[in-house]
């Protein structure tokens, strides 16, 4: 008969927690990004009271507002998550066909061959949000690198930066931790 002798490792492989690494900011740190925010179409709601945290993931910072994902700064600006339906649909639609859906929740930039329709007007390096034409979804939200007139005419190259997509580091992270509360 042997005996198995067990190690520290053993013991922490099995009782390893993950907790999720969000800061909660103090009250002088969150009014200022909530000003911020505000500043920004779809945000305008964001009480300047309420429980503002942090998540870094890769080089971007996720913001939660009273425990609900928002939006993330990614070099200095603002990106809505794409959870985020309030601030969406105040933003500029590019539909998609749906064979260019695939390369879009890969990650791929939006090529002017599978656009179907741009609704609204916006510049250039604005954002966008990228929906299917079958189901409406939300895909991605990306910056646009043509004004709309000029990215309705075009007919062929990239038209559009992906920026956050369905799929992506910041999507998961944030589909796992509601996921993760929604269980109670």
């Amino acid at each position: 008969m042997s005996r198995r002798l067990y190690t520290f490792k053993d013991c922490r492989a099995q009782n390893e927690i993950d907790l999720p690494n969000k800061t909660i900011l103090k009250d002088r740190d969150s009014k200022p990004l909530i000003e911020d925010l505000n500043k920004t179409p779809g945000f305008e709601h964001l009480s300047r009271k309420s429980r503002v945290e942090t998540e870094m993931v890769k080089s971007s910072e996720v913001i939660y507002v009273d425990g609900v994902p928002v939006a993330f700064k990614r070099e200095g600006r603002f990106v809505p998550v794409l959870t985020n339906t309030v601030a969406l649909v105040k933003l500029p639609r590019i539909t998609v066909d749906m064979g260019a859906v695939p390369h879009v929740v890969g990650g791929a930039d939006i090529m002017a061959p599978g656009i179907r329709k741009v609704e609204g007007s916006f510049g250039v390096r604005e954002l966008v949000v990228i929906i299917d034409e079958k189901h409406g979804k939300f895909l991605s939200v990306g910056r646009s690198l043509l004004a709309s007139e000029a990215l309705a005419a075009t007919k062929k190259g990239k038209v559009i930066a992906n920026v956050h997509y369905v799929g992506d580091l910041i999507w998961e992270t944030i589909k796992s931790q509601v996921s993760s509360h929604s269980g109670s």
